[in-house]
């Protein structure tokens, strides 16, 4: 009576907050897929010149995703996006100089292509970043545009007085040459095209179609997506560039119906949804940064507010998330270094609704913090010279924690940041409520803990993510919409294949432990129901094989707080004997056991074999 008393009045306070549930309309293949975001110049040299290029990316495609759903080796990644591949006097390639081809250090065209094809032949999909905001300096319609060409002069900003106002960050906009004035909003070399004169637009058009029907790519990642007009000082989230992309959407459909745009919108999610129904996707940068501060803080209330906001007025999985990309401090330095809190993060937003986005190296720790080239280093593949990445000096140096830090260590070790990716991308892989399932938001006893459900033809899943480096017992969670009688459920973690007890008594769950930091992606089936009230017990000992030390873990429903242990040899001799917690991690001290075989018996009558290392 006191429990139920006391769960109506956390109830009777939470429950005035939204709980939401989305609508579940068909689904695109880019909505089934995680995308790992590439540095061309920073993934893999394989011709030893120091700079990466699309050979390399190529070679190691089976690290990305060999092809074979039934091997676990890969991460599992369904979509790449190439960051700029066109020719380009820099090092970013954010400044191109020819839009129908490609960087010469990165490869040939063919070269290009050959990734395409190897990459579809893996169930990969590819899509490179389109910078059509503005161009180089050095294209030639800016140098002809700028001695005064007739046809050319148009396609950039000119005035021949100077304006005043600044840009949105206070930066200077308008620069001066040849005695004129043209308009760049990025830098003074990035001149802004000029999409009120028809001939840009069919330019970029065409070259949108060469890309789409010639090279076969799969979508565009559209760079400062939304600020291609201005009228006057107002330079961005304009009705014309709202209309401006909806017809480019439509017309790369009508060259590929599956074809995929997602936008650089980096602005308020309020102004995100202007673009719904222009693009398929928008990045979510408010969702990011409050899955970082959570990360901080371990307080959700801030992000569940985002979540709920994003997911009512952005269209169902029109939106794409991750944790930091290319122009941001790594999720890394972010995090201190915590490698915990890295695991903790990555569940987040590969659990969440939406696209997800992976940073390159991101799935093992590269650091980095601005300038831009510290945060665009090459890839740490091994603790070899360059970090694998090169037999040469690369074009930049890599981080210094690359020894601990690399795919060859972290590939043997189950613990890992990159085990730990792998089982969450295979894991949201396989289970399609994860990918294009409904979401609801589940209050919690603990605001500490991110709960939610995600639902897909009737199977439903509790996911519950500790944000605090603390445990948290019993945790209970408003489960109003499943309707689901009173009783105990017998689940199952999918992410740890680990038995759980969920207790429901009128719509309150109840029973479910989290350690430190952990994630439960929780199968929720009805079926499952525990009609029996005697004590049910699940224990797991780990490691099995063991050497000094052995985890007992004791969990259930109406269990004992405590329990009594022996542990037997094979010739029945009583060996140790403990008191051990329920729901608890038991740490037992083996050193003095000999090797061999031994038994762990409860004084409830559960028996479970160990072998001693």
């Amino acid at each position: 009576m006191y429990i139920k008393k006391t769960l109506t009045l956390f109830f009777s306070i939470f429950l005035m907050l939204p709980t939401l549930i989305m609508a579940q309309p068909a689904t695109n293949w880019w909505n089934q897929s995680v995308f790992y975001e590439i540095f061309v110049r920073s993934y893999f040299d394989s011709n030893a010149d120091g700079i990466g290029d699309f050979n390399g990316i190529t070679s190691k495609l089976n690290y990305l995703n060999d092809g074979d759903s039934n091997t676990k080796t890969d991460l599992g990644i369904k979509g790449i996006w190439l960051m700029p591949i066109n020719a380009s006097p820099s090092s970013h390639g954010y400044d191109v100089t020819n839009y129908k081809a490609v960087n010469p250090q990165y490869g040939s065209l063919a070269d290009f292509k050959t990734l395409i094809t190897e990459a579809h032949s893996r169930g990969i999909k590819v899509i490179i970043d389109f910078v059509i905001n503005h161009s180089s300096s050095q294209h030639p319609w800016f140098v002809k545009s700028a001695a005064n060409d007739p046809f050319y002069r148009d396609f950039y900003r000119w005035n021949s007085t100077k304006p005043t106002y600044k840009g949105p960050w206070g930066q200077d906009v308008w620069y001066t040459k040849n005695s004129s004035n043209y308009y760049a909003l990025f830098w003074s070399e990035m001149p802004d095209l000029n999409y009120n004169y028809k001939p840009v637009r069919d330019s970029i058009f065409d070259a949108a179609k060469f890309w789409i029907d010639s090279i076969k790519v799969d979508g565009f990642r559209l760079d400062a997506a939304m600020y291609l007009y201005e009228n006057g000082g107002n330079l961005m989230n304009q009705p014309e560039t709202y209309q401006f992309w909806a017809d480019f959407n439509t017309y790369c459909k009508s060259l590929n119906p599956n074809f995929m745009t997602v936008g650089e919108v980096w602005t308020a999610t309020s102004t995100v949804k202007n673009y719904n129904n222009k693009l398929d996707n928008c990045f979510e940068f408010d969702l990011a940064s409050n899955i970082l501060n959570v990360m901080k803080t371990s307080n959700t209330q801030a992000l569940r507010a985002e979540i709920n906001y994003a997911t009512a007025n952005l269209q169902f999985n029109k939106f794409s998330t991750f944790l930091t990309n290319h122009d941001q401090n790594r999720v890394f330095d972010e995090m201190s270094g915590d490698i915990n809190k890295l695991k903790t993060a990555a569940s987040i937003y590969l659990t969440l609704p939406g696209t997800p986005y992976l940073y390159y190296g991101e799935e093992i720790g590269m650091k980095g913090s601005k300038p831009d080239e510290r945060i665009r280093t090459p890839m740490q593949w091994s603790s070899s010279s360059a970090a694998g990445f090169s037999t040469v000096n690369p074009w930049y140096a890599v981080n210094s924690n690359y020894p601990s830090y690399n795919v060859q260590l972290m590939n043997a070790d189950t613990n890992s940041l990159l085990s730990y990716y792998k089982k969450l991308i295979q894991t949201r892989n396989a289970t399609a409520a994860l990918s294009v399932g409904t979401y609801q938001n589940i209050l919690c006893s603990d605001t500490a803990v991110l709960s939610f459900i995600r639902t897909f033809n009737n199977q439903s899943f509790l996911v519950l993510i500790n944000t605090a480096a603390r445990n948290t017992n019993n945790l209970v969670t408003s489960l109003n919409t499943l309707s689901w009688a009173n009783g105990s459920f017998k689940s199952k973690d999918i992410l740890s294949n680990k038995t759980e007890y969920l207790n429901i008594t009128d719509n309150v769950g109840s029973g479910i432990n989290l350690a430190s930091l952990e994630t439960k992606i929780i199968q929720l089936d009805r079926s499952t129901s525990v009609t029996e009230l005697a004590a049910i017990q699940n224990i797991d000992v780990y490691p099995n094989p063991a050497q000094n030390l052995l985890n007992i873990d004791i969990r259930g429903i109406n269990l004992n707080k405590t329990y009594h242990v022996k542990i037997y040899n094979l010739l029945g001799e009583l060996k140790m004997e403990e008191t051990v917690k329920a729901h608890h991690n038991n740490v037992l001290n083996i050193e003095e056991l000999n090797a061999g075989v031994y038994f762990i018996k409860t004084d409830s009558g559960n028996t479970i074999k160990f072998i001693k290392n």
